[in-house]
């Protein structure tokens, strides 16, 4: 059950995130961070699909300003 949560909600994130992100590749390493902090969150007992995807695409976001925080 576990895993099948973290699956759905890691492809809705990420098929989200790519859609507003078209020069992200379809492998690129957020995705991997994407399925860790997902799968902590299930872990940590969230398993609403939907809260899944929206703390998934919230992360994301965290991670796009880290690291235009570290090319400044």
């Amino acid at each position: 059950m576990a895993e099948e949560l973290v699956s759905q909600a890691l492809d809705t994130a990420w098929t989200v995130y790519r859609t507003a992100r078209c020069e992200i590749a379809v492998d690129d390493s957020r995705r991997c961070d994407l399925a860790r902090f997902l799968n902590l969150r299930v872990e940590a007992g969230e398993t609403d699909i939907e809260d899944l995807s929206l703390e998934g695409l919230a992360f994301l976001r965290k991670l796009d300003r880290s690291r235009n925080d570290d090319e400044r």
